[in-house]
């Protein structure tokens, strides 16, 4: 019995390299192929129709700085208590 299952824990070992192996060969081409059918034309399309993708139309690009000056609220048990 001590044989048999030695062996079958052999074969084990070795099928789940073989598919591990296996997984990742599909993976890789399946994920290219996403990549290369899923991308290529958001990036062509980004590409064509949107020049400045870094352009968020934030406002003015003239001004020095974009801070916004924050409102000081009162420090009390209540405002620790829910600081979100």
């Amino acid at each position: 019995m001590d044989v048999v299952l030695r062996l079958m824990k052999a074969i084990w070992a070795r099928w789940k390299r073989a598919v591990h192996g296996i997984n990742a060969a599909i993976s890789f081409v399946l994920m290219t192929f996403v990549y290369i059918t899923a991308m290529g034309p958001v990036a062509m399309w980004f590409r064509l129709f949107r020049p400045d993708p870094i352009d968020r139309g934030l406002g003015a690009p003239d001004l020095r700085t974009y801070w916004l000056t924050v409102r000081a609220e009162a420090q009390d048990v209540r405002r620790a208590q829910r600081p979100w």
